[in-house]
């Protein structure tokens, strides 16, 4: 059986991002929000991923913008408890990724038992938010500490620039043999925009197998596309309101999403 089948019962899956709003401690927090209002929020953008008929969901901070290379243990306990929350409700496959740490996205997705964490892996690459050095043996030891049973979906592109001039190739070849990945993920320069083709094309001729998913700029318009060269999508931005990445959930353009995967699926 495939990873992807196995992870969510179908190849080639359709993941929803479940964005939380800024969480406390960040300098965009909210006060008057209780951690209550928090996962009221991200549960109802579970529930209507759920409802719809996606294939999967990730959770993710997006919204404590700018990342942190090491976030703060209150972070880790918070996702962890409002993750576990709603899971309770919602069952859907789910990952976790925590912006911009791998440490602290295997230490959450291992504590509420996760299926996968989206991660940068391995090489060192350049953001606006500082360098991202992940430090790939580090966050497999830990791993192979704690037993870990979740996969890892190794960022190889987006937000960021690799540091030196390898190419995609390179950064997949690496991320699998070098990183240890499950599965690929390539991304656009900023959430919404829209993967290079010839570099999708590119991790999967150097991923030795492991499938290559598409992590932003996929919309109803061009998911045929997307669905039709790469192994996955993760979907955020163009199902949101107003396409506005740290807005709720649009059940209205999340339907219209996924009746368009319904349509390539054949039904």
């Amino acid at each position: 059986m495939s990873l992807l089948r196995e992870l969510f019962g179908k190849e080639k899956p359709v993941i929803g991002m479940v964005h939380f709003p800024p969480l406390p401690g960040s300098p965009l927090y909210d006060p008057k929000k209780t951690l209550a209002d928090i996962r009221d929020q991200a549960l109802r953008d579970a529930q209507i991923l759920e409802k719809l008929g996606f294939d999967g969901m990730i959770f993710s901070n997006e919204g404590d913008r700018p990342y942190l290379r090491d976030v703060g243990k209150y972070t880790v306990a918070v996702m962890a408890r409002l993750v576990e929350q709603i899971v309770s409700y919602v069952k859907l496959p789910f990952g976790v990724s925590v912006l911009a740490d791998p440490i602290a996205a295997i230490s959450v997705a291992e504590a509420v038992e996760a299926t996968f964490v989206r991660t940068f892996l391995s090489w060192v690459y350049v953001a606006d938010w500082g360098i991202v050095d992940p430090d790939a043996g580090s966050i497999q030891r830990l791993r192979a500490s704690i037993g870990s049973k979740c996969k890892v979906f190794a960022n190889v592109s987006g937000h960021t620039s690799p540091l030196g001039t390898r190419s995609i190739g390179d950064l997949t070849r690496g991320s699998v043999f070098f990183g240890l990945a499950d599965a690929v993920c390539l991304a656009g320069s900023t959430a919404g925009m829209p993967v290079n083709e010839a570099e999708i094309m590119e991790a999967k001729n150097n991923s030795d197998g492991r499938p290559v998913l598409v992590g932003t700029g996929v919309n109803a318009q061009n998911v045929s596309r997307m669905l039709s060269i790469s192994d996955g999508i993760i979907v955020g931005t163009s199902i949101k309101k107003d396409g506005n990445t740290f807005n709720p959930i649009d059940e209205l353009r999340a339907k219209q999403f996924i009746d368009e995967v319904r349509r390539i699926r054949g039904g």
